[in-house]
């Protein structure tokens, strides 16, 4: 298992798969989405949606080369918690009444992916923050106001700009191409003559 899946380990992954991801996003997310709003538009039909957040889900799962495991309703990837928002809205978090408590303790252990989109997925950033990080300002907080009995889920959210200022950013997709980190380039260049 590569070092970047260990539960604990607090720093970003750092062997992205940007090859097979891409072509995930470009199969199943970006490509038909540009399709149906060309369709959209010519009918006068206003869009809905980007995409879903097992779009995300899967998305991440090949770029930053986690599976998952569905041991538990609501963790996402093994060693990762993804969340997706449009415009620069804030990251929402269920908790389900039976395994919530659980969950919240896993989220303090692991990696959080924040992909923040817009502009119909022309525009996408990926950052990261690991869940000890987000524990002091949100997820211990949540623990202890864990409301006892309560409704079906408990939502909570991560504002946008928290996520901005200290997440860090791992990529960023604009008109589909990876525009950040900066493509690697050819060393076979021209020779100077």
């Amino acid at each position: 298992m590569p070092d970047n899946l260990n539960i604990g380990n607090i720093g970003p992954p750092t062997e992205l798969d940007f090859e097979k991801a891409l072509m995930f996003f470009h199969a199943y997310m970006y490509g038909p989405l540009q399709g149906k709003l060309r369709l959209y538009a010519a009918r006068h039909v206003r869009s809905t949606g980007a995409a879903m957040s097992s779009d995300w889900e899967v998305f991440a799962s090949m770029l930053v080369r986690d599976l998952g495991q569905k041991l538990a309703a609501g963790i996402d990837l093994s060693n990762h918690e993804v969340k997706s928002a449009v415009d620069q809205g804030s990251y929402e978090y269920q908790y389900h009444k039976d395994t919530g408590k659980e969950k919240l303790a896993h989220d303090m252990r692991v990696g959080h992916l924040f992909f923040d989109h817009s502009d119909n997925l022309r525009k996408v950033n990926l950052r990261y923050a690991h869940g000890s990080q987000l524990k002091e300002e949100f997820l211990q907080k949540w623990l202890e106001e864990y409301p006892d009995p309560y409704g079906q889920r408990y939502r909570k959210s991560i504002p946008f700009g928290w996520v901005k200022k200290n997440g860090i950013l791992l990529m960023t997709i604009t008109n589909g191409e990876v525009t950040f980190p900066e493509p690697a380039h050819s060393d076979l260049r021209p020779l100077d003559t």
